[in-house]
């Protein structure tokens, strides 16, 4: 639950915008639409404030505002328990024949949910959780990235298909491994919850930069890529790492773009927003 208001004018704690921020980001549904999720209200964060009261909320007069106990805030804060099932424009949201007469449970009584959180163990979200929390990072970004890597398996043993050593829940490679105190086999044997330490470890250096969905996993993928426009060529024909991600180059034009590479991303994340997988 929110403590203070939130948008045009609001209080802006930053605890309340990051919770205002991962509900968005739940709501939105066009591809490199998702907001950062770094605290800050800024005129994006704002807009989609306005756009989710006009479209999803019955604005007539959006304000960009939030307050704790308002309207916008009970429509909202469903996204954080529930997943929509209706997409309208580019907003998903909760089909009004939904609605029922019972008492809204607060949400402050109702478990915190995170994409993918049906498909892992309580100890391992409630891990992923406090990590994220350290790395100011959205729990819903860390887990569709983790997703993607392990085939959904959330596997700490899980090895990459194409012989290139990499292994575990963000695929470390044997070099990443060594520099991190630790050995793709030792990786291996770990727990999820305790290979989730070895996660914290290899992304707190870029902490406080990783605010959006393609910034979490360029810091996985390729750094240097973190913060880089959607439009940003990552790979071209001729080199090796073109050659190992060649599957991202989707209209095969012998170069990959950070859009190529998000648009899969991104429809992991969807996937664990979804019913049945958000928990």
């Amino acid at each position: 639950m929110i403590r203070n208001s939130v948008g045009r004018k609001g209080v802006n704690a930053k605890a309340d915008v990051l919770l205002v921020q991962e509900a968005l980001n739940r709501s939105i549904t066009i591809p490199g639409r998702l907001l950062k999720v770094d605290g800050i209200a800024g005129l994006l964060t704002i807009g989609a404030i306005e756009k989710f009261q006009k479209g999803a909320a019955g604005f007539s007069k959006p304000d960009g505002l939030i307050e704790a106990n308002g309207k916008t805030w009970q429509k909202l804060s469903r996204y954080l328990t529930e997943s929509p099932t209706y997409k309208i424009q580019d907003l998903q949201i909760f089909a009004a024949q939904e609605k029922v007469n019972t008492p809204t449970i607060p949400i402050t009584n109702q478990p915190r949910k995170i994409a993918w959180g049906k498909k892992v163990s309580g100890a391992v979200k409630n891990k992923v959780i406090q990590i994220c929390s350290h790395l100011d990072v959205s729990p819903d970004y860390l887990m569709a990235c983790m997703a993607f890597e392990t085939g959904a398996t959330f596997s700490p043993s899980i090895k990459n298909a194409a012989g290139s050593g990499a292994i575990g829940l963000i695929q470390f490679m044997p070099k990443t491994a060594k520099a991190l105190g630790t050995t793709s086999e030792k990786l291996a044997k770990m727990s999820a919850v305790e290979q989730l330490d070895y996660v914290k470890k290899y992304l707190t250096p870029y902490r406080n930069r990783l605010k959006k969905l393609e910034d979490v996993y360029m810091a996985i993928l390729y750094p240097a890529a973190i913060g880089k426009p959607i439009t940003h060529t990552l790979f071209e024909d001729g080199s090796k790492t073109y050659t190992q991600n060649k599957g991202f180059d989707k209209n095969n034009d012998k170069k990959i773009s950070l859009k190529e590479i998000s648009a899969k991303v991104r429809a992991v994340y969807e996937k664990g927003i979804s019913e049945g997988y958000l928990g």
